[in-house]
């Protein structure tokens, strides 16, 4: 009995499928191939949108408390102070400008 050859069988029935499905063997690798390169570098600049490297720090945070008021916290090293309320916001009303 012959000894079994898997890349002489492969080839064999490579060459009785019919042309269509041959094209499609030649086409998809490529594609597939293309599609990961694209995907790695979509991923790669959407992380850095994400992400900026920005050299910079945290200087001021907002805080609303229970009751809608918005507060700017410093972080510069003034947590024994208690926070300013922000001027010229009005969060009820979700309005931004000089409220008197």
């Amino acid at each position: 009995m012959e000894s079994y050859n898997f890349w002489q069988d492969f080839f064999d029935t490579y060459q009785s499928l019919p042309d269509w499905l041959k094209a499609l063997w030649l086409i998809i690798p490529p594609a597939f191939i293309l599609g990961l390169v694209g995907l790695i570098a979509r991923l790669k600049t959407d992380r850095e949108l994400i992400n900026p490297k920005t050299h910079g720090e945290l200087v001021y945070l907002i805080y609303q408390d229970d009751k809608v008021r918005l507060y700017s916290v410093s972080h510069e090293g003034h947590a024994e102070s208690p926070p300013s309320a922000l001027p010229g916001i009005s969060p009820s009303r979700g309005e931004i400008g000089l409220h008197r």
